[in-house]
């Protein structure tokens, strides 16, 4: 059997399908996951479960089984098998004998079907060996009689070599050695257990023997103590002969006097003993009266503190609740509703991209002289009233107010869920400045200074996203920004300047002024156009 041994597992390390690369098992396991083929899967899987075998034989039998139904799939018979058979041993190496057990016998099963021999031997020699470590003599003979008939089977229909047959034969002689030697042993185990058997009845027997000798000892003792009770009941008949009659009168009298007094204190126990439950009952029911006091007191105290506490939190969540409104309004008032719910929920905002944002600048002109004209007061107040008017008039359009950089306002629509119509940011525009012509005729008749502006509108792209973590600030970037910048540069006191891709977005909204091609700073020449009015006047 030692010479088929040598020869199966020198046919399993030359009979394997490609041979293992020096890859490591995370290299194949990468492989096996990019894999895309059936085939490359099958070879990957297979070698995945070779390179497991020595170190994790559970990970080992899950990537040969896995093997084998892809063998399977792809007709590739000679892997089914071995697939099989290193599933098979690496349950045998984690001492899984049922699992090692079932693997091995389709193994066996399965190279036989398809006429491996090496497979179908190694397989039986593993079965024969699991039999022997489980003390399984019987089930060890039954695969070396399989052996021998498997072996008999392919040395009668054999075609192949004289070399080839003497090594078949050989096997033969092998395998029927280790038949012979297994039914002596089981032999052997046979009559060892017949001895234990005769050993065990004539246990039985002595501890029989000596059951009946303890019964007929007690008996003996039972006849014995019998006796002695006849002997004594005897004598006192013979007593009660020799007695006088008064002497017998005498000891009725007493008998009688006893039995009295025995019922007397009979009767005064059981007194007692009601007196006794009469007062553990009336205690047991006092104890229960104060412990049913005690309880319902607790629980009123419970109820009131419960109470107390609902009504505390419930004027804490009120004032809560009232902040937390507070909070909202005062995000919403910093950032658009979109952008507050996202940062609300996830803590954090990720930057847009809007394809069509129309950006407006709105710039006043001459600033810093008129700045010198007022009190420090008095100039925030005058650009606090105009900013704010300019809320309201974007308000209306849903227009996003991006920010305020010292005398210049800058708004956006198009982003998020807000308005994406250039022509609404256009009649925005031309309310602001209507709003300045009258603040300006104003502050004339009253001999006070007046602000004048410049209004630029540009419409593109842009990233818009907070910045920040402790104070937010909600901005956008691009190109769009700083054509839109130019158009406000290059605006006229009064009017409205836009670029010739806000003109197309809006051209039959309004009345045009076209200015040609306007050099603007950094970015040569643009289209431009001042907005003289909506054509249908009612704005």
């Amino acid at each position: 059997m030692k010479h088929i041994s040598a020869f199966l597992i020198l046919s399993l390390c030359v009979v394997s399908h490609g041979a293992l690369s020096a890859q490591s098992v995370s290299e194949l396991k990468a492989q096996l996951r990019r894999a895309a083929s059936k085939s490359e899967k099958l070879q990957l899987t297979y070698q995945l479960a070779e390179k497991q075998l020595a170190r994790s034989p559970s990970e080992a039998a899950t990537y040969a089984v896995e093997a084998s139904e892809l063998a399977v799939q792809l007709g590739e018979k000679r892997m089914a098998s071995d697939a099989l058979l290193l599933a098979a041993e690496a349950n045998y190496r984690r001492r899984n004998y049922p699992e090692a057990t079932r693997r091995f016998t389709e193994a066996w099963n399965t190279a036989r079907n398809y006429g491996h021999q090496d497979v179908a031997l190694q397989a039986a020699e593993k079965l024969m060996d699991i039999g022997k470590r489980q003390n399984n003599l019987g089930e060890a003979l039954k695969w070396s009689q399989e052996t021998i008939n498997y072996l008999k089977e392919n040395t009668g229909r054999s075609t192949s070599s004289g070399d080839a047959l003497r090594r078949l034969e050989g096997q033969l002689a092998a395998a029927e050695a280790d038949n012979r030697n297994l039914r002596e042993q089981l032999a052997s185990a046979t009559g060892h257990s017949e001895i234990l058997e005769s050993s065990y009845r004539q246990q039985i027997e002595q501890v029989q023997t000596q059951t009946q000798q303890a019964l007929y000892k007690r008996d003996s003792q039972f006849v014995l103590k019998q006796r002695q009770a006849d002997s004594i009941v005897q004598f006192k008949n013979k007593l009660l002969l020799t007695l006088t009659e008064e002497q017998m009168v005498d000891s009725m009298i007493k008998a009688q006097q006893g039995r009295e007094i025995e019922a007397q204190k009979a009767m005064l126990l059981r007194v007692e003993v009601e007196r006794q439950k009469s007062e553990a009952a009336r205690n047991a029911l006092l104890m229960l009266s104060s412990f049913i006091l005690v309880v319902a007191g607790l629980f009123y105290l419970r109820y009131r503190a419960k109470r107390r506490t609902a009504n505390q939190l419930a004027s804490k969540n009120k004032i809560i609740e009232a902040e937390q409104k507070k909070s909202d309004e005062l995000l919403l008032n910093i950032l658009p509703p979109a952008i507050a719910n996202e940062l609300k929920t996830k803590k954090k905002v990720a930057a847009q991209q809007y394809d069509q944002a129309t950006v407006m600048f709105v710039d006043f002109i001459g600033f810093t002289q008129i700045s010198e004209m007022l009190s420090p007061e008095g100039l925030v107040a005058e650009i606090d009233y105009c900013f704010s008017n300019f809320d309201r008039i974007i308000g209306q359009y849903r227009i996003e107010k991006i920010k305020t950089v010292g005398d210049a306002y800058i708004c956006a629509c198009g982003l998020s869920d807000q308005n994406a119509s250039p022509t609404d940011m256009i009649k925005a525009a031309l309310q602001i400045q209507d709003f300045l012509l009258h603040q300006k005729a104003e502050q004339q008749s009253r001999g006070l200074p007046f602000f004048e502006a410049r209004i630029g509108i540009h419409t593109g792209p842009v990233v818009a996203g907070v910045v920040g973590e402790k104070k937010f600030a909600y901005d956008i970037w691009g190109d769009t920004v700083n054509i839109a910048a130019r158009m406000e540069e290059t605006s006229a006191p009064g009017r409205v300047n836009v670029s010739e891709e806000t003109y197309w977005k809006a051209k039959y909204d309004f009345e045009w002024e076209p200015r040609g091609k306007v050099a603007a700073k950094n970015k040569g020449l643009l289209e431009m156009y001042f907005v003289k009015g909506l054509k249908d006047l009612n704005y």
